[in-house]
């Protein structure tokens, strides 16, 4: 089985999904690997037709099942030095290297190569397969993904989100929202700025404004499960201006904020928006044109599963993992997924340690791990899921 994993990882690697191109090729590629065992799939395509995330349910999709999520994009390679050609899916010492390998065309292989098996196991119980696009630029595509699942089957009672966690059942993790912030006012000569409005200005007052709500965010504390322990508010970029002796007329700032379980995104974004109206009106003081435009790049929800739940313990029986159930700093969908009322966790083979680096590669015992899971997952597929709570 492990040969066959890595073929198809080796496959799906070669396959240049980056989240900047079309990922319909590799949408194709596993439409044809669920076609060669009877299963059919739907694309739940994006706005413009050129991206489409993949959904899938072997087995009876009228009773409560698992959701096996993936992602089908990968980040550039672009500026990183590899040694070996990163879509190409090299096999060496036990391990698949390439674009992809940990982050998350490993879990997304292990799925594809057990669809026999899971087809022939799922009778009691049915599992639904979730293959989403642009996860890497802001998990655009999973609103769309977890509608439609939501519409087509009963209610999940599991959705494993297989991000590279080792192995380890993840529980929770932050949320996200980051925006682009484009300021427009008017050049001059530096020697008279009084009669210009300057974009930087107002770009860095904002900045300045954010540095201060991210210090408040860290006196504020949270939960020392999480590294670091408190919401963070952080600039990313801030560009504008183009000579010393030109007040300049463009500016343009990108921040993030990564929010604890609990924490009220909205109250914060509230004050980001007072700071901007009110470096918008200074601007127009001089300038009536001059504007403030903010533009989301991309949001999904955090994820707090409880430890106790009965789905954090049926995962752990799946992945044999009998440490406590932990949480990464990484955003994923699994928010999504339970925002939609399915109970969610995050666990996956390889390590994310890995992932958007050159040379990514996971290893055969790493997919071998995430084999027998799909082993333990298809012998509860057997019976119905109202029985799981005894196994686990």
């Amino acid at each position: 089985m492990i040969a066959r994993i890595a073929q198809i990882l080796c496959d799906l690697i070669s396959i240049e999904s980056i989240s900047a191109n079309s990922n319909l090729d590799i949408v194709v590629y596993i439409e044809r690997i669920l076609a060669s065992s009877g299963v059919s799939s739907r694309r739940v395509p994006s706005p413009d037709g050129r991206k489409a995330s993949l959904l899938a349910t072997i087995g009876p999709s009228d009773r409560p099942g698992v959701v096996l999520s993936a992602h089908t994009d990968v980040v550039p390679v672009e500026g990183q030095a590899w040694t070996v050609p990163p879509f190409a899916g090299v096999i060496r010492d036990q391990r698949v290297y390439g674009r992809g390998a940990t982050d998350m065309k490993g879990f997304l292989a292990v799925v594809l190569a057990n669809v026999p098996r899971l087809k022939e196991a799922a009778i009691a119980a049915p599992v639904h397969l979730a293959f989403s696009y642009d996860e890497e630029v802001g998990c655009r595509g999973a609103p769309d993904l977890v509608r439609a699942l939501m519409e087509s089957v009963a209610p999940p009672v599991l959705a494993i989100v297989g991000e590279p966690t080792t192995m380890r059942v993840v529980r929770a993790h932050k949320g996200k929202i980051a925006r682009r912030l484009t300021v427009t006012g008017r050049t001059g000569h530096s020697a008279m700025p009084h009669r210009a409005a300057n974009a930087v200005d107002a770009a860095v007052a904002i900045a300045h404004a954010l540095r201060g709500f991210a210090d408040e965010e860290v006196a504020r504390g949270g939960d020392s499960a999480f590294d670091p322990p408190f919401t963070t508010i952080h600039v990313g970029s801030l560009h504008g201006g183009s000579a010393v002796n030109l007040v300049p007329e463009h500016a343009v700032l990108e921040y993030e904020i990564r929010t604890m379980p609990g924490r009220d995104a909205g109250e914060i974004l509230a004050r980001v928006d007072d700071v901007v109206v009110r470096e918008r009106d200074r601007l127009r003081a001089n300038e009536p044109e001059a504007d403030i435009v903010s533009e989301e790049l991309s949001a999904y929800p955090g994820l707090d599963t409880n430890a106790k739940d009965a789905a954090t313990r049926l995962i752990a029986h799946l992945a044999s993992d009998t440490k406590p159930p932990t949480t990464v700093a990484f955003g994923t969908e699994a928010g999504l997924y339970a925002q939609a009322g399915i109970p969610t966790l995050v666990c996956g083979p390889g390590d994310m340690a890995r992932g958007h680096k050159a040379d990514e590669w996971i290893g055969f015992d790493e997919l071998a791990a995430a084999n027998a899971m799909m082993d333990r997952l298809a012998d509860l597929l057997r019976r119905p899921s109202e029985e799981w709570i005894r196994v686990s």
